[in-house]
Parts: C-alpha cells; sequence; structure tokens
C-alpha cells in the first residue's frame, strides 16, 4: 500500500523548506504542490476506494466549475484561457486543505525535529532581511522577499510551525519553547505592517491569556478581556483600514482626484457588482484577480475603473491587491458559500477543545491563528491563492485532521451506543 500520509508530511516539509525561495525567488512552488496533492488524491480514490471521503473537494471542484460555465456562458467578461486559469487558482487552497484533512499526515520526532530547524532558519532569514533595511534600504529585502508584507507572513506561519512542533504528548509546551516562540513573533513586528500587528496581538492572546471556555463562562472580567483584545486589534489595524477603506492614497496626491482612491474604489465597486450581478456575481477573471489583469477584464470597463490610477489597462498594480473585492466574482451566493466553508472548518478546530481542553488547546489556539492569518491578510492581500495561503490551509488541514478523526470516532461510539449496529 502506497504510504500517502509520509509522501503529504515530505510535502509539507519540502515546500515549508522553501518558505524562504518561494517567496519571490521561485513562482511555481505552489502550483506544483497542487498537482501533487492531486495525483495523490487520485492514487488514494483508485487504490484504496476512497472517493467518497473526498466529497468536500468534488463539491467544491463542481462549484467552481459551475461559475466557470457561468462566466463564459452568462457574463461574458473574460476568454476561456483566462477563466480556466482563475479557476485553477481558486481551487489551490481548497485542493490543499481537504488533501492534508483526509490524508492526515502525521509527524514523528524526526520530522518535528527537521521543522523546528527550519522554522528557526527561516525566521533567522527574515530578521536579517528586515533588519537590514535601516542600513542598507531594499538591498537584500527585494531579491529575496520583494516586500516587507512577505518577510512578516514568513515569521508568522514559522512560528506557528514552531509552536506545533513544540507541543508535547500531553498538549503542553515547554517554557523555553514559548520563550523562543514569542521572540520569532515580536522579531516579526520590524515588517512594520498593520496587518501583522494584528496577528501578533492574536497570537499573544492565544499563546498566554486563552483559557478554554472562556467564551461560555461570560463574566465581567472575561467580557473585558475579550473587549480590549479587540479594542487593541482595531488600534494596531487603523492604519491599514483607513486607508483601505476611507482615504485610500489620497495623502500622497490631490484628494479632489478620483483616481488617488483606487484601493476604497476596488472595494467600493465589488459591492455594486454584487448588487448588479445578483445572485451569482460577475463570474471568474473578471474582476480583482490575477486572470482579470493577465487578460484585462471587460467588467473594469463597465464600471469605469479603466479611468482610475492603479486600476487602469496601463497601471493595474492594485487590481490584484485585496481577495475581498474578489469575492464579487461569485455574488451573494457565493460570500455565503465561503462564509460556510469556514464555519465547516472551525468545527473540526471546535471539536479538539470539546474532547479533550488541556490535550488539544494549544492546537485548537494555532488553528485559530491559522484561521485568522487568512481573515486578516486577505483585508490587504491575495495571500489566500498564493504559496503562503496553499501553506496555510496545509497546514489548517493537518491540524483539523486531528478533530475530523475525533469526530468520525465519537460518531461511531454514538452509532454503537444507540444499538444501531
Amino acid at each position: 500500500m502506497v504510504k500517502l500520509d509520509r509522501i503529504c508530511s515530505w510535502l509539507f516539509i519540502i515546500n515549508f523548506a522553501l518558505f524562504v525561495p518561494s517567496s519571490h525567488l521561485v513562482g511555481f512552488t505552489d502550483e506544483l504542490t497542487s498537482l501533487i496533492l492531486m495525483v495523490l488524491i487520485g492514487i488514494d480514490c483508485i487504490l484504496n476506494r476512497n472517493w467518497l471521503r473526498y466529497k468536500l473537494l468534488w463539491i467544491i471542484v463542481a462549484i467552481m466549475t459551475a461559475y466557470a460555465i457561468y462566466s463564459l456562458t452568462m457574463v461574458k467578461f473574460n476568454t476561456i484561457r483566462y477563466v480556466v486559469t482563475d479557476w485553477i487558482i481558486q481551487l489551490k487552497p481548497y485542493i490543499a486543505f481537504v488533501a492534508m484533512l483526509i490524508i492526515a499526515p502525521s509527524f514523528n520526532n524526526k520530522d518535528k525535529y527537521i521543522l523546528r530547524n527550519v522554522a528557526i532558519f527561516n525566521v533567522s532569514v527574515a530578521v536579517i532581511v528586515l533588519f537590514s533595511r535601516f542600513f542598507i534600504g531594499k538591498f537584500l529585502l527585494e531579491p529575496i522577499f520583494f516586500h516587507v508584507m512577505t518577510a512578516g507572513m514568513c515569521i508568522y506561519i514559522s512560528a506557528a510551525v514552531y509552536m506545533f512542533c513544540s507541543i508535547n504528548k500531553d498538549g503542553t509546551i515547554e517554557r523555553k519553547s514559548l520563550i523562543v516562540l514569542t521572540l520569532m513573533l515580536i522579531t516579526g513586528l520590524m515588517c512594520t505592517r498593520s496587518k501583522y500587528y494584528g496577528e501578533f496581538v492574536i497570537a499573544m492572546f492565544f499563546m498566554y491569556l486563552y483559557r478554554p471556555g472562556i467564551m461560555k463562562h461570560v463574566n465581567f472580567k472575561n467580557v473585558i478581556l475579550i473587549v480590549l483584545l479587540l479594542l487593541l486589534i482595531f488600534a494596531v489595524s487603523w492604519k491599514k483600514i483607513e486607508y483601505y477603506f476611507i482615504t485610500g492614497n489620497s495623502d500622497s496626491f490631490d484628494p479632489n482626484v478620483m483616481e488617488t482612491y483606487a484601493r476604497p474604489v476596488l472595494y467600493f465597486t465589488s459591492f455594486l457588482i454584487l448588487c448588479d450581478y445578483f445572485p451569482f456575481g460577475s463570474g471568474l477573471a473578471s474582476f480583482a484577480t490575477f486572470a482579470s489583469v493577465e487578460n484585462y477584464s471587460g467588467l473594469y470597463y463597465e464600471y469605469g475603473l479603466n479611468y482610475i490610477w492603479g486600476l487602469s489597462p496601463s497601471m493595474p498594480d492594485f487590481i490584484c491587491d485585496a481577495f475581498y473585492p474578489s469575492l464579487a466574482q461569485f455574488g451573494f451566493v457565493g460570500i455565503l458559500l465561503f462564509i460556510y466553508f469556514w464555519v465547516y472548518i472551525y468545527k473540526y478546530i471546535k471539536v479538539l477543545i470539546r474532547v479533550n481542553p488541556q490535550k488539544y488547546k494549544n492546537l485548537f489556539c494555532i488553528g485559530v491563528m491559522l484561521m485568522c492569518f487568512v481573515f486578516i491578510e486577505s483585508i490587504a492581500s491575495t495571500t489566500f491563492v498564493q504559496f503562503y495561503g496553499m501553506m496555510d490551509m496545509m497546514f489548517l488541514g493537518i491540524i483539523c485532521a486531528k478533530g475530523y478523526n475525533i469526530k468520525e470516532q465519537l460518531e461511531e461510539e454514538k452509532i454503537i451506543g444507540d444499538g444501531k449496529i
């Protein structure tokens, strides 16, 4: 029998080891990994007869294919080549998640030793690059990470992997490992990105303040703690919120000129698209995606975005700049499905804390941290459909696999207990 779980374990380790070069130097790692995962899924289905276990993926592929057909027959804002390109790009994070969820790779002590050391290496490189900016500018930054945002994401995901590999059999993390983890996250503050500040606050909360059942036991202390956490996240992220949703880049140009509001216009237009193309949206490769930039979508002309700086055919730099506006391609129906997908993920994370709060507390915390990473990054980047997003989803799938298996065991025990088999 082919040991798919070991193949997936090493695939994750290899991708994690390629974290730094894949940031900017190697641009096809995520596509290649998705292809390999699909091959592994195919092998599992054919050899082990596990077709039904991947029903979530088949449903997602069917939905995405229906949107592709809709895009080519109903709205027609781009050609078949670019609709297919967007179809592939949009599927990548879901393939990564489902593959790891069902195949459920595990890591032995040797694997964890390798991952911990790779995490330290990744963070060290990112820190050196970020620190060098203060002395030699972008000399190291641009060829390695291209942008400080990417260095921050590298540190955050690497810290999450380090935390995962530091969990003992009883679910605890040694004080020494916790100190190293905290230092890792603190160094990430050098990226100076508001998004990272929000992620940092969330990580600190789950590492030091979170206690299982904190939301159930509603008292004055817990309410104040949650309110302060939300206020702190809002405060450290205010600059980015103001920039994306209120002023755009008007502080750099004439505020009376419409073109200076490229990013807020992108968000505002996405709302108009949701209303105008109710309920299924404008279709694949039509708005705020890589494919819609490669072959400039006809939808941009319809809303006059071709005249806006940063969104025009000659200067489209801000079109593929945030993930959330691209959900307008899928309409209100697609947004509801997207929300349901995350609810579906969370139920497998939540089962960990319900079954054994002490043993699985840290695993639960990592899962929520990874979810928050996607939610926050999607405000101001398309990370979800890029390499770091794929790695996040692979990692999230590995964590959810534990909850998935526990849920299956509980259901089997319930069936036996009810005398149904």
